[in-house]
């Protein structure tokens, strides 16, 4: 690639110039004191036994002793003990003490969310009912009502005993506790989410159906659909059993919008689920006309997703592509080349149905073309130029051609991806606009600075070439005659190997002698110069690399030739890394701006595998 970084700095006009918590982030909610005197310490160690009294009781299950401790000193951690092992009885006890039972863990935890976690439904309908009953003989004491507040309680993520139930797939103490308190349902944690929303997303059918059915306030439940759609997170799962139970139970749910005004379709399409979006399709047919708050229908997500399989079948209903604008003016062709989707672009070049969006413009007067330049997609842009159907002379609202805004907005030194978008337009003549309006210019220090460290490097590798070349020549493999009619003459001169090895070595070191002349005249400053010199040089100090590299490998096949599995061993790796520097030099040095046809062939293929090579082919 060093032609096409030289041929933009010598060649384009212009270039647009680039380039309440606390301060601790924790809150500490304990204050550490020194202790004052030795009796305090005595006390501090008579209650760590005490807590270890109560935490061995309520693990082995002793009601008796359990009971008679807690009287001196109650702790979440021993009820949460009690929970964990499955003490019932103990559990049950605790269930009726208002003090301990809603007692929380470090973590925030219950009994009853441990009890969740743990998928205990025996323990979990001890302490919620028993718990309730307690809070029945209040209220008719009292003549108060009283709220079982164990269930609603969360922790410090905001779960309640539903959300960690479902979290961890325990269906059976989510039902329980979806029957057992319907308001559950309506509680969300510090994500936002729903107990219906994470049943949807996690699969747990028995549930979301439990939800639905006892669900008495239909209002809400929408409400739960605006702001995180079960829909879309049974969807993107793909969990199809889930989704069909939805709306079987709730019809009405095909037709809601979540916070982006996106329905149930806009989500399948967006992630290319083509036997959902048939399926909501045969359901309610007018989704694929409704549009989201960007005024995205679901063929746009599904052209921005390169989902072509989808695009087909949602085009089935409309004949007329060219209709099917978002709010800025872009058709599918425009979304695909703006997010760099390749097998959109080609399935719509190849139909000829289509032909009108090719250069369709925007409400900016973008064609494709500008998009996917100026979103720097080497790949669309090349496939785009090689269609003789796309105008390359086309200019938008600001009197750009897709040139323009290339050179508009790269910057000084631009990475690959904008190099070889640059290099296509390039390549078939893209033109510039008269009217075009430029950035500021690169300043001629840093062109130059630019320049000059790029001709020393060449020439310094030039010259190590030539070096090694030359001493190569006079220390030939075998040595030389020292008697007879052959004095001073090569012992292998009758060798093929040592042929090769002599023309390679000769080929490679007036190669690099080229290379150091050719950049001598580079050092002059000239900056149109010093682009020839590079374009020039290039192939040269190509050849010599891959020269001085077989001819490496003819000179230590010589001389170890009459052991032939090393010979092979050494030809077969010689011929491997050569084969892989010729791929490089190739690519390296073909010419990407050319618009000669034959060139503009050859350079097909490295020009792909550059594209691959630098993560600038944006493909799913």
């Amino acid at each position: 690639m060093g032609r096409i970084d030289l041929s933009i700095e010598a060649e384009r006009p212009s270039t647009k110039k680039k380039g309440e918590r606390s301060s601790s982030g924790i809150e500490d909610d304990h204050q550490v004191t020194e202790p004052e005197s030795e009796s305090n310490d005595d006390h501090h160690i008579a209650e760590i036994y005490k807590d270890i009294d109560l935490f061995l009781t309520a693990k082995n299950g002793n009601l008796d002793d359990f009971e008679r401790i807690l009287h001196r000193i109650l702790a979440a951690e021993h009820a949460s003990s009690a929970v964990k092992h499955g003490n019932k009885d103990i559990a049950t006890y605790i269930a009726s003490c208002p003090n301990v039972i809603y007692k929380k863990n470090i973590n925030g935890d219950t009994a009853l969310h441990l009890a969740a976690k743990a998928g205990d439904e025996s323990m979990a309908r001890a302490l919620v009912l028993i718990h309730g009953e307690l809070m029945e003989f209040y209220s008719e004491a009292d003549g108060e009502t009283y709220t079982n507040v164990l269930m609603r309680a969360k922790n410090e993520r905001g779960n309640t005993a539903l959300h960690e139930a479902l979290k961890h797939g325990r269906k059976m103490v989510s039902q329980f506790l979806i029957q057992e308190d319907l308001e559950l349902s309506n509680y969300e944690n510090n994500k936002g989410e729903f107990p219906l929303y994470l049943a949807a997303k996690l699969g747990h059918v028995d549930c979301v159906a439990s939800i639905l059915e006892f669900s008495t306030d239909q209002e809400r439940i929408n409400e739960q659909y605006r702001k995180k759609s079960p829909i879309q997170a049974a969807i993107k799962n793909k969990h199809r059993d889930v989704l069909e139970v939805m709306l079987n139970m709730n019809p009405g749910f095909i037709k809601l919008k979540d916070d982006k005004w996106r329905t149930p379709l806009h989500y399948a399409a967006s992630i290319g689920y083509l036997e959902e979006v048939r399926y909501l399709l045969d359901r309610y047919p007018p989704s694929a006309t409704q549009r989201d708050k960007s005024g995205l229908l679901p063929i746009h997500l599904a052209s921005i997703g390169g989902h072509v399989d989808i695009i087909s079948l949602l085009l089935q209903d409309f004949p007329d592509p060219a209709e099917l604008l978002d709010k800025y003016g872009r058709n599918i062709l425009h979304l695909a080349a703006k997010n760099g989707r390749c097998n959109v672009v080609n399935y719509i070049l190849n139909n000829h149905n289509f032909e009108e969006l090719i250069n369709m413009k925007d409400n900016q007067g973008n064609v494709p073309l500008h998009l996917a330049t100026m979103d720097w997609h080497p790949k669309i842009v090349n496939v785009l130029t090689w269609d003789n159907r796309v105008n390359i002379k086309l200019v938008n609202d600001k009197g750009w051609t897709a040139l323009d805004a290339a050179e508009y907005n790269m910057f000084y030194n631009p990475p690959f991806r904008q190099r070889l978008t640059w290099s296509s337009l390039k390549a078939v003549g893209t033109p510039r606009s008269p009217t075009g309006k430029y950035g500021n210019t690169p300043k001629k220090n840093y062109i130059t600075d630019f320049f000059k460290e790029r001709v020393n490097t060449l020439l310094l590798v030039a010259t190590l070439v030539a070096t090694i070349t030359f001493a190569a020549g006079f220390t030939l493999p075998g040595g030389y005659n020292r008697s007879g009619a052959d004095l001073g003459m090569a012992t292998m001169l009758r060798d093929k190997g040592f042929h090769i090895f002599v023309l390679c070595d000769t080929i490679a070191m007036f190669c690099s002698i080229i290379v150091v002349v050719i950049l001598i005249f580079a050092q002059l400053g000239d900056l149109h110069l010093v682009h020839t010199a590079v374009r020039l040089v290039l192939p040269f100090l190509g050849i010599a690399l891959i020269m001085m590299s077989i001819a490496f490998t003819a000179r230590v096949f010589l001389v170890i030739s009459k052991l032939r599995w090393l010979g092979a061993a050494v030809l077969v790796i010689g011929g491997s890394f050569v084969s892989v520097l010729l791929i490089l030099i190739v690519t390296l040095c073909m010419p990407y701006t050319s618009s000669n046809k034959i060139f503009r062939y050859l350079s097909y293929y490295p020009f792909c595998l550059l594209v691959v090579a630098t993560g600038s082919y944006t493909q799913d």
